[in-house]
């Protein structure tokens, strides 16, 4: 009986991390091609995101990047443009940290930022690599001249290559959202008003961009946003899991251990 009751055990926590590594290819990469699916790197949150409806009092873009093949950009309120960015200054613009809203994920404050891309619905030009993200701040908002954006307080790249592979056929076309990107808030410095939010995309060869413009957005609040609370994803949620059961079936071993020995003793 204390056989079947342990291979319960060990069966089910297997089963756990099997589902929990079932959303990225890698170390190196996450897989945003299925519903749903995420993955951190370096302290970051990247999730596929269900379709966001879009306009005025929704989402409120900060940038618009848009090249054949490999893209680049960040949003700025300076003219001329340093890289793809599109011009209209509705779009590509200079960002406060204060509306960037923030949100709770398992009792860690993030700020959060919307990414939607634009790709042709076929193989393989449904796929796009996200292979350079990297967040900056400063008190000024035209700055011009990367990769001098102030300072900066996030690299997907710290450490190591990594990049985000995304699926534009999982949400309904261009402007509903792709992915929802949540950077740890204790990252931030509150004393400088500006982030800069640079971006590359496309050096997956499999995966470049043919379409038509990435972009960045917040979704509207109020100028001071509020903490909204938010579901942990599904890998977060089966982690805790895995990690709880491994503690109940540590600790019922344990207690078995202890019983046997009183038994030996009598």
């Amino acid at each position: 009986m204390e056989y079947n009751v342990r291979g319960f055990w060990l069966g089910l926590a297997a089963f756990v991390v099997a589902i929990t590594s079932g959303g990225r290819a890698s170390a190196e990469t996450i897989e945003l091609t299925s519903v749903g699916s995420s993955g951190t790197i370096n302290g970051a949150l990247f999730q596929q995101t269900s379709p966001q409806p879009t306009g005025t009092g929704v989402i409120d873009s900060f940038v618009r990047i848009q090249n054949k093949g490999v893209e680049q950009g960040y949003n700025t309120s300076a003219r001329p443009v340093q890289f793809d960015e599109k011009t209209d200054p509705n779009y590509t613009r200079a960002l406060l940290l204060s509306e960037v809203p923030v949100v709770n994920i398992n009792g860690t404050n993030y700020r959060q930022f919307l990414l939607d891309i634009n790709e042709v619905n076929n193989d393989p030009g449904r796929y796009l690599s996200l292979d350079g993200l990297q967040l900056f701040q400063a008190n000024t908002g035209n700055l011009d001249s990367y990769p001098n954006l102030g300072t900066k307080i996030y690299d997907l790249d710290a450490g190591g290559d990594h990049s985000v592979l995304l699926d534009y056929t999982l949400n309904s076309g261009s402007g509903s959202g792709d992915m929802f990107l949540y950077v740890p808030d204790s990252l931030f410095d509150p004393s400088l008003s500006n982030v800069y939010l640079w971006s590359q995309f496309g050096l997956n060869p499999n995966a470049t961009t043919d379409a038509g413009f990435e972009e960045w957005a917040v979704l509207e609040g109020a100028s001071t946003p509020p903490v909204n609370e938010v579901p942990a994803p599904a890998t977060l949620v089966f982690a805790a899991v895995g990690c709880g059961l491994g503690l109940l079936g540590r600790a019922v071993r344990k207690f078995r251990g202890k019983s046997a020995s009183a038994t030996c003793q009598a």
